[in-house]
């Protein structure tokens, strides 16, 4: 009787595995429009910010032609837009439209930050000025990178 459990249950965590997998395969070969992902964004961005850079940012990458579902924290879109095909911009190459920034949590800052590029500027949940948001972002020992999705 437990064995026979024991099946059933490893069979359901291993078909919920593959199933994951495949839709992760399935979002890595989404057509990618940055062009109307930083539109989007523009778009809808409030006046100022309202603390929801995560949502936001995943919503206009929704738009650019990627159907993520919530990742929580703005900091995870590193690991989450590396899975997404999505590559490490080297410092000081020239940003390209849609281009995003993921800050990891400093300070008081647990939750990082997310910004896509509109090709003029920096846009999370509002319009920002630069790419920092907060001084505890300008510390030197802030980590954040940039991220464009390969051709």
């Amino acid at each position: 009787m437990i064995r026979k459990l024991i099946k059933i249950v490893f069979a359901l965590v291993l078909g919920a595995v593959i199933a994951a997998a495949g839709g992760l395969l399935y979002l890595r070969h989404c057509e990618w429009s940055p062009e109307q992902a930083a539109e989007y964004a523009t778009e809808h961005a409030e006046p100022k910010s309202v603390g929801l850079c995560a949502l936001y940012v995943r919503k206009a990458i929704n738009a650019g032609g990627i159907p993520l579902c919530r990742c929580g924290s703005a900091w995870r879109y590193n690991k989450v837009l590396s899975i997404l095909n999505f590559q490490e911009v080297a410092t000081g190459e020239k940003l390209k439209v849609g281009d995003i920034v993921v800050f990891q949590p400093i300070g008081g800052r647990k939750h990082g930050h997310i910004a896509i590029w509109n090709g003029h500027q920096w846009v999370s949940d509002f319009r920002q000025r630069s790419i920092i948001v907060h001084s505890d972002y300008s510390n030197k020992s802030a980590e954040w990178a940039i991220f464009r999705r390969a051709s």
